[in-house]
């Protein structure tokens, strides 16, 4: 069965939406935010969660957390956060890229 790409629904915050939109974000190194761009262009594409679980990525739910929080890994420090709206295609919503320590 085919299933038609749903993008991302909402960002959490400005700064998050601004580097999916290839902006630059003060206090955020353009690697880094290449490195973000990246991961966020991947949820973006992706029609199921299974397609974010790819080597280094580091896909992860989060415990504890209501509604059904996930996160990906952009480095050692940074990680972006979105909540699952739907699963088949995949639709993501509140997408938040920061530093969760």
């Amino acid at each position: 069965m085919v299933h038609s790409r749903v993008p991302i629904a909402s960002f959490a915050e400005q700064d998050t939406a601004d580097i999916f939109a290839g902006q630059r974000v003060r206090g955020i190194a353009e690697a880094v935010a290449k490195r973000a761009r990246r991961r966020l262009q991947q949820i973006d594409a992706a029609t199921r969660l299974r397609d974010l679980a790819a080597p280094g990525a580091d896909l992860k739910k989060l415990r504890g957390v209501k509604p059904e929080t996930w996160q990906v890994r952009v480095n050692d420090q940074y990680r972006v956060r979105f909540q699952i709206v739907r699963d088949n295609p995949l639709e993501v919503a509140e997408v938040w890229f920061g530093d969760p320590h």
